[in-house]
């Protein structure tokens, strides 16, 4: 026991050991998505920033420079996990699965940028693209087994569906709405993600 500890004090992770938390999500898979997720804040407060009402501009200023914070840290988190652990995208049929759901999620979104463009309603494309992405983290949470994907999916969709409202009722851009709330889901999910990764123990020949 005493030896043990002593091991697990020396390394994070000896070559060829999956860190699992305790739903058995690799770490390493939720290091990079929290780095993904961060990048992904970072923009979403960026759109935000199209036609911002009077004072919003600090605020979604703030989350981007936070969202920066994080993706920094999710990426030496995500390196240092890397250099020890197998990420799932290893696996071909994770991979696979992965490069179809992206796929339909970038075929979706430039078929909503065609559609509204003919309409002449650009206006409503952060909704559009927000409500793609918050559907496509459903099957991508289920393929990597992370359940901040399922909460983020969900709430964010109910935001883009929002923001298409809101957009249409009121003087308030749909791009302020879905590019404030799309960061902020992102980037809370993206904590989320980042947290459980530090936490997760290794576990040998774990799945």
């Amino acid at each position: 026991m005493v030896a043990n500890a002593r091991w697990q004090m020396r390394r994070l992770d000896p070559p060829g050991t999956r860190a699992l938390n305790s739903t058995g999500t690799r770490a390493v898979d939720l290091a990079i998505t929290a780095l993904v997720l961060s990048v992904a804040a970072m923009a979403w407060f960026g759109w935000g920033q199209a036609q911002p009402p009077s004072g919003w501009s600090p605020v979604l200023t703030a989350g981007s420079i936070i969202s920066i914070a994080v993706a920094l840290l999710s990426g030496a988190v995500s390196w240092r996990r890397c250099r020890h652990e197998e990420a799932s995208m290893h696996d071909p049929a994770v991979r696979r699965a992965y490069w179809r759901i992206v796929g339909t999620e970038v075929a979706t979104c430039l078929l909503g940028v065609v559609v509204l463009g003919v309409a002449g309603q650009t206006g409503f494309l952060a909704a559009w693209i927000l409500l793609v992405v918050g559907v496509h983290f459903l099957p991508l949470g289920r393929v990597f087994r992370i359940t901040e994907l399922y909460a983020a999916g969900i709430v964010v969709s109910v935001i883009a569906v929002a923001a298409a409202i809101t957009g249409a009722a009121t003087s308030v851009a749909p791009s302020t709405v879905a590019g404030a709330g799309g960061g902020l889901v992102c980037l809370i999910a993206a904590l989320f993600c980042l947290r459980r990764s530090r936490t997760a123990t290794p576990v040998e020949g774990g799945s």
